[in-house]
Parts: structure tokens; C-alpha cells; sequence
């Protein structure tokens, strides 16, 4: 998924990111977040974001959105294809009517998202107004059924966002970014501010619109187990790095990476008798000083001199698996 050798796949991707780069500047300090990113995906299937805090996942989707904070980002380089045309090269005015429409994301941060001062199913019938020929009062009937959709009453439509918990203003946002059915959904952390039997009837409604609208999703995630159930294929990404790519079952049950062995080694298993974790020693390194080799190398139980000098490349292990890593070779 990622590396340049995945190119040379003769079927045309439906979204296809190449060596995006994008760092922040704050006082002439650059913050490298995205280092050059690559990878592609297919029309319908679901891409998994996966990664600590920081590594640069949701600057990935903001890049995707053109909705970048400049300044401080600051698009170095790298280019964005969807549905045939090259995002990073349109105009706002053409990227607002594809924003929202074709391609649509769900925020993290649901207090941030939603206009204090502007009622709940108003805001939703302002996405349908804006890409739809609705009526006000056909968008006010559509943003109600996207109420329902999403477990909320109709009947709160006048409602402000003050009025709902964290986890109904969440819910709030996934029903604005399913109103107009877009091709491609960003969902960045979709989940995060539900309790778990809202989590599932969520993930259950995001996958019947998927399945129904052909939709293609990245899903951002710490949650492996949300992972292994909606996603097709699975990005690790470290330090603004993809440091291991594949299909779900290369990276579930093939993990390479030393850092993607340690996420598997940091999640509990019933069905062992191990009685502590296995947590990746250290933190992420600071992306306004990044190291001169593998980013990872600092933390990494298996780096060598080579590895704190020379960094790596992407390279494929096995059909359409890729790793980043100087100590791996191909597998059996």
C-alpha cells in the first residue's frame, strides 16, 4: 500500500495519495507530521488508519478534505488523486462542492464540530441544502431522518448542541457526514465518544451505508477490534510515516514491524494465561527533531547501527504487504 511499487497495478484507484508531505510551522520551528505518505484505495473498500496519538493520521485525512489550518500547515509536497481528479490542485470554490458531497468526514472532537449557536438538524439541513435541489422544508425532512438514523428523535431537531451529551453531539456529526451519501467517508475516531452498545449500532449503520452506496472509508482508530471489523485493509503509520500496509489478514496475522508487533503485544487476549502486557517502551519521537535513520530505531528492541543511520524504505514481503524496515526480510 505504501511504496512506489504499488503502482504498477493496472486497475485505476478510486483515491491514490502519493509522497504526501505537510508540516506545521510555529515560530520558524517546522513540525513534520505527514513524510511522505503513499497509498491507494479501491472503490467501496474501507482503509484502516492505525497509530499512537500524534503519528500524523488526521492530518492525513485534513490533507484529503483540503481543510488544512494554513498557516501553521503547510503542504510541502505530494499529490492527492480521487475519482480522477488531483485534489491539491483544484480551486476552493470547486473543492466546497466536493467537500461535504463526494467526500465527507466525521470529527473526532464533536464539541468543536457542531455551531453552538445554530440548532442540531439545522446544521444537518445545511449540508443537503448545499448539495442537494431541497426544498428547506425537503432538507428539514431529511436531516430529521438522519436523526432517527443515527438514534436520535426527530423531535430534538430545534435542539441546541448544548441540549446533548457528548455522545448524542457525536452522533450528531456522523449524521451530517452521512446526509448528502458521500463516495468517501473520513471517519477520525467515529467512535471514540460512544459507550460501547452505540458503538456497534454505528459501526453496523456506517458499514449498511457502505455496502449500499458502494462508499470507500478511512478509518482512523486506536481500536484494533474496530479495525477488525470494518476494515478491508489496515496502514500502520508511525511518525508521520505508513511503516506497514496490507490486506487485514496480512496485518493481523502476519505483523512485521516491530512497532506493529508491539500494538498486537499491548492489547489483552482472553484465551492466554499471560498476566501483563507487553507495552512499546518509550514515546514517539518529536517530529520537530526527528531521527536521523528509523524513526522508530530509539524504541525499536531489534535496531542496530544501521538502523539509527540509514532510513528505511517501503518494501513488499508479500503480495501487496509492505514494511519499512532494514531487519526483514521476505515471508515464507
Amino acid at each position: 500500500m505504501d511504496g512506489k511499487k504499488e503502482t504498477s497495478s493496472t486497475s485505476q484507484p478510486f483515491l491514490e495519495v502519493k509522497d504526501l508531505t505537510v508540516y506545521y510551522t510555529v515560530s520558524k520551528v517546522d513540525t513534520k507530521a505527514v513524510n511522505g505518505v503513499s497509498f491507494r484505495l479501491e472503490r467501496g473498500k474501507t482503509l484502516g488508519l492505525v497509530g499512537e496519538t500524534g503519528a500524523g493520521k488526521t492530518t492525513i485525512a485534513k490533507a484529503i478534505m483540503g481543510i488544512l489550518p494554513t498557516p501553521p500547515a503547510r503542504l510541502m509536497g505530494g499529490e492527492i488523486h480521487f475519482d480522477g481528479q488531483e485534489l491539491t490542485a483544484l480551486p476552493e470554490a470547486q473543492m466546497l462542492k466536493i467537500r461535504g458531497d463526494k467526500i465527507s468526514m466525521i470529527f473526532q472532537d464533536p464539541m468543536t464540530a457542531l455551531n453552538p449557536v445554530i440548532k442540531v438538524g439545522d446544521q444537518i439541513a445545511e449540508v443537503i441544502e448545499l448539495h442537494n435541489s431541497f426544498s428547506k422544508a425537503e432538507a428539514k425532512k431529511r436531516a430529521g431522518e438522519m436523526l432517527e438514523m443515527v438514534g436520535i428523535p426527530a423531535s430534538r431537531y430545534s435542539e441546541y448542541p448544548h441540549q446533548f451529551s457528548g455522545g448524542m453531539k457525536q452522533r450528531v456529526v456522523i449524521a451530517m457526514a452521512l446526509a448528502c451519501s458521500p463516495d468517501l467517508l473520513l471517519a477520525d475516531e467515529p467512535t471514540t465518544a460512544l459507550d460501547v452498545t452505540i458503538q456497534a449500532q454505528v459501526l453496523d449503520m456506517i458499514n449498511d451505508l457502505k455496502k449500499k452506496n458502494n462508499t470507500s472509508m478511512i478509518l482512523i482508530t486506536h481500536d484494533l477490534g474496530v479495525v477488525a471489523q470494518s476494515c478491508d485493509d489496515v496502514a500502520v503509520v508511525y511518525a508521520g510515516e505508513i511503516i506497514e500496509s496490507g490486506s487485514k489478514e496480512d496485518i493481523f496475522d502476519h505483523p512485521t514491524h516491530p512497532y506493529t508487533i508491539g500494538l498486537f503485544g499491548a492489547v489483552p487476549e482472553l484465551d492466554t494465561d499471560e498476566e501483563w502486557l507487553h507495552p512499546i517502551e518509550g514515546l514517539p519521537p518529536d517530529p520537530t527533531n526527528l531521527p536521523e535513520g528509523c524513526a522508530f530505531s530509539p524504541r525499536c528492541p531489534n535496531a542496530t547501527e544501521e538502523c539509527r543511520a540509514k532510513r528505511p524504505v517501503s518494501r513488499e514481503i508479500a503480495p501487496g504487504h509492505f514494511c519499512r524496515c532494514l531487519n526483514i526480510t521476505k515471508e515464507a
